[in-house]
């Protein structure tokens, strides 16, 4: 049975969030999730250069987003530690100043966060703006950030060659680190060094303006890493594999190197046509991953024992192969990816859109209209599979279209147009 479906996605999300007073520049809310409810200071997008001074003493969120904020004069927060013997800010846990003018540069002293140092979520993101000298060595104000031994998340942006202060090293809980505006050209093994080995996320995204050139350890400082996102980093596909050594026969939830090869840095050490081999698959193979994005990355082939070679299939939940230029069977390696489908039992998801491919492939499988399983031209998907993605996938190179054939007992969700064919 041959069918084409439509599906349209619309998903809303409610918050009850009433809007209880108003200060001079901010909007004080009251947010409820279950019975907890959080008192908001919502100032973002009002044009302020300055910290308002008439916000409620007992507020538990603190948002200046989208302002215009060049300083941060250390009075106005002191004023607020004044308060705190009448419930203040002194307990503040989260300061959201991103998408302003705060240079890190000057904008941050070392008595800056010493009345909100109990901060847990700091973040300074889309502040920078492009440097006009991408050699030059940039110093965090680690002597600023030192004071914030609470912290746990925080969101700053990546110069290009950055250096962390020895007040980076106070962070001992620090579980998630964001880097945004980011400017990088150079991610050396002792760039993350004065981090605190405690952290567990690290997203590294859109690096875009320059070539990144990396060294094997850089995350090494980062031994319990559950999470890595480098998605839109260009420092090519087989440099960003490099990196896991430090989590090699270690689990991990989310890998994503998504789009870190791009035509602007092809070259011959660093071609955007890849045909992934075993040598660059050594690392990934060996980790226990459930999350794993590797779209966009100009993948033309693979070779045996490659790409589907993994030694826990059965971790993977989710996979991403969206935007490469791979048609996924071929004679020789039809047996391997037949094996790693059989041994993906925890599958829910496969993304194969927007693959490409009109360009003469040795080996790659043929079929006649009449479909035999026994031509070969066929990937069999696991029965846990819950989403397939084949949209504006075309192969030219057969006579018909690769075929994903589905056991009768699931039910999939197929976005935009997908022939599925049911045995």
């Amino acid at each position: 049975m041959v069918r084409i479906i439509l599906i349209y996605s619309v998903i809303n999300i409610v918050i009850q969030c009433d809007v209880i007073s108003r200060s001079s520049y901010c909007d004080i809310k009251y947010v409820f999730n279950g019975q907890l409810g959080v008192k908001i200071a919502d100032c973002k997008n009002r044009g302020l250069q300055f910290v308002p001074q008439d916000l409620p003493r007992d507020i538990n969120v603190l948002d200046i987003s989208s302002n215009q904020l060049k300083s941060i004069d250390s009075s106005s927060l002191i004023n607020y530690t004044h308060l705190q013997e009448l419930n203040g800010l002194y307990n503040l846990a989260v300061l959201d100043m991103s998408h302003n003018l705060l240079d890190l540069s000057h904008a941050y002293s070392p008595e800056l966060f010493l009345p909100i140092q109990h901060l847990t979520k700091l973040d300074i993101r889309s502040n920078m703006p492009q440097p006009e000298n991408y050699n030059k060595q940039f110093d965090y104000p680690g002597h600023a950030f030192g004071v914030l031994r609470e912290l746990t998340f925080l969101g700053i942006d990546m110069m290009p060659v950055p250096i962390f202060g020895s007040g980076i090293s106070q962070m001992k809980y620090l579980r998630k680190l964001y880097f945004e505006s980011c400017y990088l050209v150079r991610l050396s093994n002792k760039t993350f060094q004065k981090f605190s080995s405690s952290l567990e996320e690290l997203y590294l995204k859109n690096c875009r303006l320059n070539f990144v050139k990396t060294e094997d350890d850089a995350l090494s400082p980062f031994p319990h890493l559950r999470v890595l996102d480098l998605f839109g980093t260009f420092m090519h596909l087989s440099r960003a594999l490099l990196l896991l050594h430090p989590y090699r026969y270690r689990n991990m939830t989310t890998i994503n190197v998504g789009h870190v090869s791009d035509l602007t840095i092809d070259s011959d050490d660093f071609p955007y046509a890849l045909t992934i081999t075993s040598d660059i698959m050594k690392n990934l193979k060996s980790i226990c991953i459930e999350n794993l994005d590797l779209s966009q990355n100009g993948i033309v082939d693979y070779k045996h024992g490659s790409l589907f070679s993994f030694d826990h299939p059965e971790c993977l939940k989710h996979l991403s192969l969206k935007g490469n230029r791979l048609i996924l069977a071929h004679i020789n390696n039809h047996e391997e990816i037949d094996s790693f489908f059989r041994k993906a039992l925890r599958l829910q998801s496969l993304d194969y859109s927007y693959n490409v491919v009109n360009f003469f492939i040795e080996n790659s499988m043929t079929s006649d209209s009449n479909f035999k399983i026994s031509g070969g031209s066929h990937v069999i998907l696991p029965a846990s599979l819950e989403k397939l993605d084949i949209s504006f996938t075309i192969v030219n190179t057969l006579p018909l279209s690769l075929l994903f054939i589905v056991p009768k007992s699931i039910i999939l969700l197929i976005w935009i147009y997908l022939i599925q064919i049911q045995l």
